[in-house]
């Protein structure tokens, strides 16, 4: 019987550290989205006059989070 306990005790951790990986990384995306919303309604209150500066400060942003958006951008953008 304590085989089988432990088998699915191991299961049963598998489980719940995928669902939590799953989570984690919606909430990077979802984090990733308000960053870049915000970004685009600041530049377009202040008619991207300031964009330059908006820009660095959301990538000092992110970057403290640990979210390197421009990973997913290609090169020039």
């Amino acid at each position: 019987m304590s085989r089988v306990s432990s088998v699915l005790n191991d299961l049963w951790k598998e489980l719940c550290m995928g669902i939590f990986d799953r989570f984690k990384s919606q909430g990077r995306h979802k984090a990733k989205q308000g960053s870049d919303t915000a970004e685009q309604r600041m530049n377009e209150k202040t008619g991207g006059t300031y964009e330059e500066q908006i820009d660095r400060g959301q990538q000092r942003a992110e970057g403290s989070l640990g979210m390197d958006r421009d990973r997913d951008r290609p090169e020039g953008q």
